[in-house]
């Protein structure tokens, strides 16, 4: 959702909106990854 968010304020030409938007995305990938990771790390203690 956060990517056709993007691709809209990128065609309003709403930098600063689309600048967050990109970030906000970002942070949730990197967010996915660190928990995938751990998750997996907790499961392979048990």
């Amino acid at each position: 959702q956060s990517l056709l968010l993007l691709e809209k304020l990128n065609e309003l030409d709403l930098d600063v909106e689309a600048d967050l938007c990109e970030k906000l995305h970002d942070d949730a990938e990197h967010l996915f990854r660190t928990l995938s990771s751990r998750l997996d790390e907790l499961q392979d203690g048990n």
